[in-house]
């Protein structure tokens, strides 16, 4: 079983089973009880390792592997399609800064670029909640294909990719697949709120965006972080 406690609960459970044992070594006839309860104790907190912490809210690194949430068919695939009047270049070059998602991607607050291969987004949901992760490039070949997929721990598992093809010198077709799996509950169903009764409708609106901001700019020769060209096996 992985750690999951936090600092402060471990604390707790240390000096709490100390407590007990040295109250126990005090009056040695009381029952063993709580003899028993303060090893428990002791051990929960040296460890940092609960059972019943486990049996009760699950493995927090599990519910965010991007891995097992999105493995396969699961999770909520969205796949679209359009053609942009811009080389592909350009096209590659502005999403492979990942800071400019933000300005397309409606319900993306930021991307913060970490290096060549990480980034932190942030999502705006409902009210004042926010909706954090963080994501690494999987594979990245200059005006051809990016893809990613968040790490854990992740308040949003996703994944996705993005094709770049040439349709001559002066135009570019892109074909994104995003994959998502919002959390479970009431949190989840905030997730949900944000694309609607049709995510591929709320894409669309998003690459809509991406084509119009692209089609009428001339300074899209930005600089982009140094690609690695990674290329890993997807997941």
């Amino acid at each position: 079983m992985r750690m999951n406690l936090g600092r402060w609960e471990r604390i707790g459970s240390v000096a709490a089973g100390a407590g007990l044992l040295y109250l126990k070594a005090r009056r040695p006839m009381r029952r063993r009880t709580r003899q028993w309860i303060g090893a428990g104790l002791l051990a929960r907190g040296m460890s940092g390792t609960c059972p019943v912490k486990h049996a009760v809210v699950g493995d927090p690194e599990a519910r965010s592997d991007t891995r097992q949430r999105l493995g396969g068919s699961a999770g909520i695939h969205v796949r679209e399609t359009l053609t942009i009047r811009r080389p592909v270049a350009d096209v590659y070059r502005f999403w492979r800064d990942l800071a400019n998602l933000a300005k397309f991607l409606r319900h993306i607050e930021r991307v913060d670029v970490l290096d060549s291969r990480r980034s932190h987004w942030v999502m705006r949901g409902p009210g004042q909640l926010r909706f954090e992760w963080d994501a690494e490039i999987l594979t990245d070949e200059t005006n051809a294909l990016i893809s990613w997929k968040s790490t854990a721990p992740a308040d949003v598992v996703s994944a996705g990719s993005v094709i770049f093809r040439p349709l001559g010198s002066e135009q570019t077709q892109l074909s994104v697949h995003f994959q998502y799996a919002p959390p479970g509950g009431e949190l989840g169903r905030r997730v949900a709120s944000l694309f609607g009764s049709d995510p591929h409708a709320q894409v669309r609106e998003d690459l809509q965006r991406l084509r119009n901001l692209l089609e009428r700019r001339d300074d899209v020769g930005m600089t982009v972080p140094a690609s690695t060209h990674a290329v890993h096996q997807p997941f």
